[in-house]
């Protein structure tokens, strides 16, 4: 359904419905608003038609709003407002919220730094020098004061602003937003690292909006285990290329729940495989909203259906003509073309454009990166398209695919298969997925065999890929090497790069027969010409080493920068060992280490045994004891963490470096390295590590 995100207006308090349900539906604006408020900004359409307006950020807030009022939170929403609006709200909170237990500031829209203090852009800024800005641009750093002077027990801010600043050439001092102290008992939160650039992003919602959207609607969990999940899936869709990043001057927990958990409710019954409906997963799916617009789009989808009773039941509770205090998401659809009916442009529905994914070949619309799938609202678009349209294979698989990223797995088995029994291929990678690892149903590795057949049979490349690796791994099916390279040759006939890296993978690894460098190295260059990054670096490499190829170590550089360049992490680290032994360049260790930290940072795990080995010592490169340590105990525990052949002995390999480290080091330097290494694994965690392919 996709009409309700959120809302903000008063309550009564909730009845127990006849589904033999404890729903905690207390407002924001009753039980919960002296104990939590957000100040939520929007900024997209600039006065000055030298700023540039920005395609996402209305969606952002909206989508901000919608997922702090549904917690609880009493929202406070500005759409594209003017400083002067922007003040007021402030003094209004000042009066209505002062001492409160929570507090959370969000902003989207450009901001820029200024000699270190950054500034958050109102609607009516004007181009102008230095000291316009100063004077008319919101102060970030004065906000934070005044928010934190209300007596708040503890502020969360959340700044999704560091886009390309819109003074080039003037005004700002800097790219991106500067790294700040945060007051005590608050957190600041950055879309991207300080002095670095976020995405805008191709699809309804900024990378990291979308992330954080999305894990908020998780169970109940820690702020900083919100911003760590947030911070890896952004990593992981954007190839390394946006970190998002927060400093944290708080002493104790800041627990986020749903609405559910903070109301002491019990939770809806999860439904089985066999109890699906669309109705019933739509129900599931809203049971608990804070939005009255929700229960109007079920009663309208479901009129005749048990729950739609419930549904009226629970409109009663609202506060008669009390209206959401945000709009809805605007995802821009294309208008159909008058001239051409039945055209393209009339069958794309939201639930395309929130949902439609990487893999399969039903897909309208440019696809989003799982970790970027605003699943809340993703849900009801696709729920609103499957009742409209209940037999097409494509929206079936996409509320298939939401329903998996919301680990709602029964629900997610049921309409995988009916949108693979409707004809979609893609689907049965879903069915696979399920059975091979479990998820609310037992371990079936013949299942999920069973299922990626059909999908390649059906003519799915990505699913001949998947069943060329459950041969070649044993999965479900005989291992067979000959019987994987089948597979693997008819997705590669039809362009499939990740088809041809594999089978570059098998020649170069001997899984054929003797080793054949040459035939790997053209598989390599095959899909590294088609944009294939692991590949891009695996040709590098080979020219690098002379492996299937005549030795040219400038063209090996430029493949591996290039691949490095687009965020490929084994790149970065080969060219760290370039510049680490001078190999086809002049040995810079300095240079080097600088590989190997961007390595580190796009979460390659062998990269901080490398990093270790530098700062342990290396001619160049002044020693760093307990920096070395820390970084060898992050590689050894994250190997641990990740758990697979490879990783145990990498994490292996770093605790015999710090066995060889430790008699040179003195009690403070050891005591150092370890609290090095347990800040930054309280403040980042080891979640990334289990993000990156090996």
């Amino acid at each position: 359904m996709s009409r309700p995100l959120s809302r903000s207006p008063t309550r009564r308090p909730a009845r127990v419905l006849g589904l033999c349900l404890g729903l905690w539906l207390g407002l924001a604006g009753a039980g919960l608003a002296a104990d939590r408020w957000a100040l939520v900004l929007g900024v997209g359409r600039y006065d000055d038609p030298a700023i540039p307006h920005l395609p996402n950020t209305i969606n952002d807030a909206r989508t901000m709003a919608s997922a702090l009022n549904q917690m609880g939170f009493q929202v406070y929403y500005l759409e594209n407002p003017d400083r002067a609006t922007i003040e007021a709200t402030r003094s209004r909170i000042a009066a209505e919220q002062a001492g409160s237990a929570l507090g959370l500031f969000y902003f989207a829209g450009h901001g820029v730094q200024l000699d270190g203090v950054n500034y958050a852009l109102p609607s009516d800024i004007r181009a102008g020098d230095a000291g316009h800005l100063a004077a008319n641009a919101v102060s970030v750093n004065q906000m934070i004061r005044a928010l934190r002077a209300m007596g708040t027990d503890t502020l969360v801010v959340i700044l999704d602003s560091c886009r390309n600043s819109p003074f080039p050439g003037q005004a700002a001092s800097g790219t991106g937003l500067a790294l700040v102290d945060a007051p005590e008992n608050t957190i600041i939160a950055y879309s991207t690292a300080p002095g670095e650039i976020a995405l805008d992003g191709a699809g309804a919602n900024s990378p990291y909006t979308a992330a954080l959207a999305s894990v908020l609607d998780g169970p109940e969990q820690d702020m900083r285990d919100v911003l760590r999940l947030v911070r890896a899936q952004v990593r992981l869709a954007t190839g390394g290329t946006q970190t998002p990043w927060y400093i944290d001057n708080s002493s104790h927990p800041i627990v986020i729940q749903p609405r559910r958990a903070a109301g002491g409710g019990a939770a809806l019954p999860r439904l089985g495989h066999g109890t699906v409906s669309l109705a019933a997963t739509a129900w599931w799916t809203i049971a608990n909203s804070a939005d009255p617009r929700d229960f109007e789009t079920f009663i309208d989808l479901f009129p005749e259906t048990d729950e739609a009773s419930a549904a009226r039941r629970q409109l009663e509770d609202f506060t008669p003509g009390a209206a959401p205090g945000f709009p809805l998401m605007d995802l821009g659809l294309p208008q159909p073309d008058p001239e051409v009916p039945g055209g393209l442009r009339s069958i794309i529905t939201q639930c395309d454009v929130l949902a439609t994914g990487i893999v399969g070949g039903l897909s309208l619309v440019e696809p989003v990166p799982h970790d970027l799938v605003n699943t809340r609202a993703a849900l009801r678009a696709c729920i609103e398209a499957v009742r409209n349209d209940p037999e097409n294979p494509r929206l079936l698989g996409l509320l298939a695919r939401v329903l998996f990223l919301e680990h709602r797995f029964p629900e997610a088995l049921h309409f995988a298969e009916e949108a693979a029994r409707r004809g979609s291929a893609a689907a049965y990678g879903s069915i696979a997925e399920i059975h091979r690892l479990g998820l609310d149903v037992p371990v079936d590795l013949t299942a999920a065999a069973q299922a990626i057949r059909k999908g390649a049979l059906a003519g799915s490349e990505p699913m001949r890929v998947t069943m060329g690796i459950y041969y070649r791994e044993g999965w479900g099916v005989p291992q067979s090497a000959n019987e994987a390279r089948r597979w693997f040759e008819l997705a590669a006939m039809a362009g499939n790069v990740s088809a041809m890296s594999a089978l570059g993978d098998m020649y170069r690894r001997g899984q054929l027969g003797p080793v054949d460098a040459a035939r790997a190295f053209d598989y390599y260059l095959k899909a590294a010409t088609l944009g294939h990054t692991d590949a891009m670096s695996a040709v590098g490499l080979a020219y690098m080493k002379a492996d299937g190829v005549a030795i040219d170590l400038d063209r090996g550089l430029n493949w591996l920068s290039h691949a490095s360049e687009q965020g490929n992490p084994y790149a970065a680290f080969h060219l760290g060992r370039a510049f680490l032994t001078g190999w086809g360049v002049q040995r810079n260790p300095a240079q080097a280490l600088a590989y190997f930290r961007l390595s580190a940072q796009r979460s390659f795990l062998q990269a901080y045994i490398y990093i270790g080995d530098i700062l342990a010592g290396v001619e160049g490169i002044a020693p760093d004891l307990p920096e070395a340590l820390a970084n060898y105990i992050i590689a050894r525990d994250a190997g641990l963490l990740k758990d697979t052949a490879k990783s145990r002995e990498e994490a292996a390999d770093a605790q015999s470096r710090i066995d060889a480290l430790l008699p040179r080091m003195s009690a403070e330097q050891q005591a150092a390295g370890e609290g090095i290494a347990a800040d930054w694994i309280a403040e980042y965690g080891l979640l990334d590590f289990n993000l990156v392919h090996e």
